[in-house]
């Protein structure tokens, strides 16, 4: 797909053009007002994505028709892509950036709009959306084009690894094995029926990992299969981190899912799903700020938001109201 780019009319107006794979999206004769959101506003939509591809012109004709005027559009192809065409549009201006993509793409976005002035909006494109239900906005595209159409900006946090931006989580043991075991086609396929099927053949495999936590708070070594440190209010899709996370409490959720055995890890997997584990005997769990974690045996990879790329050590961080997105006009942090 080549990149969309504005053309002049005869009376010199410019006319948005979508990649040529896809048709032109003809803007409503009398578009509604939106917001109070800034302009100019870029589309990026990773095609790569779950459902980027198949729904890049519907996703464009539900914002316009809730009366979001588009400067530009652009159907991405990978993370280089994305960078490379982000920078460009801020650099021509661009304040608002809607994003429609997996958490991973949202996250490469990020990476470049924290401390900044440009904002971002969010399409639900990916497979588990959990940074999308983490900002409260609904999952369905069409119901999320009308939320960003009529919400606001607010700022939030974000998570930093070894200087790389997450949104999510920073996971190490099975979660990252199983990433690591996720092909893209069986994902695209199976969406997050991956994960469980993908994960009854890994788990049984799985040796628990070895590693040192050293915070403020406290300094302990851990022996589990799981260990993750949770920016937002949800992990995985609709699981959330622990009761009272959010994006806006400037605080990371740091906690293991058992010990060194499998039984141990169903046991506090359940309890996580019901929301009990922080006070489960036999999972660790503190908040804190900033974080460093190393290995006790061998390396360990780490799972950050989706993307398998960081390797022990790790130093993490929270980066306090470091980005601002757009949420529906009536957000609470506490309760998306």
């Amino acid at each position: 797909m080549t990149d969309s780019a504005p053309s002049q009319t005869a009376a010199g107006t410019s006319v948005l053009q979508l990649s040529h794979s896809q048709p032109p999206v003809s803007q409503p004769a009398t578009p509604r007002s939106a917001s109070q959101l800034p302009r100019p506003i870029t589309v990026l939509i990773n095609t790569n994505s779950r459902r980027g591809k198949m729904l890049f012109r519907p996703a464009i004709q539900a914002l316009r028709r809730e009366g979001v005027v588009i400067a530009q559009a652009h159907a991405m192809k990978s993370r280089e892509h994305t960078e490379r065409i982000l920078r460009s549009e801020i650099e021509m201006g661009a304040q608002l950036v809607i994003v429609g993509g997996g958490d991973g793409t949202l996250s490469t976005v990020a990476d470049i709009l924290v401390h900044s002035e440009v904002a971002m909006g969010v399409l639900p494109l990916g497979t588990g959306n959990t940074f999308v239900r983490s900002i409260g906005l609904p999952v369905d595209v069409d119901e999320a084009a009308r939320v960003i159409a009529h919400g606001h900006i607010e700022a939030i946090d974000v998570g930093r690894v070894n200087q790389q931006i997450f949104l999510n989580s920073v996971s190490l043991g099975l979660s990252a094995e199983i990433a690591s075991a996720l092909d893209k086609r069986t994902k695209k396929r199976l969406g997050m029926l991956a994960w469980p099927i993908v994960g009854a053949r890994v788990v049984w495999k799985h040796r628990p990992l070895m590693a040192r936590i050293i915070a403020d708070e406290k300094t302990l070594s851990v022996r589990t299969h799981q260990l993750l440190i949770v920016n937002g209010r949800y992990v995985a899709g609709p699981i959330a981190a622990a009761p009272g996370a959010t994006v806006q409490d400037s605080s990371l959720d740091v906690f293991t899912l058992g010990g060194a055995s499998h039984q141990s890890l169903a046991k506090n997997t359940l309890d996580w799903l019901r929301g009990r584990h922080v006070d489960t005997i036999g999972s660790k769990y503190f908040t804190t700020r900033k974080l460093h974690i190393e290995a006790l045996r061998k390396p360990l990879r780490a799972n950050v938001d989706g993307e398998v790329n960081e390797t022990t050590p790790l130093d993490i961080e929270v980066l306090p109201a470091a980005l601002r997105v757009v949420v529906p006009h009536d957000f609470d942090a506490g309760t998306a």
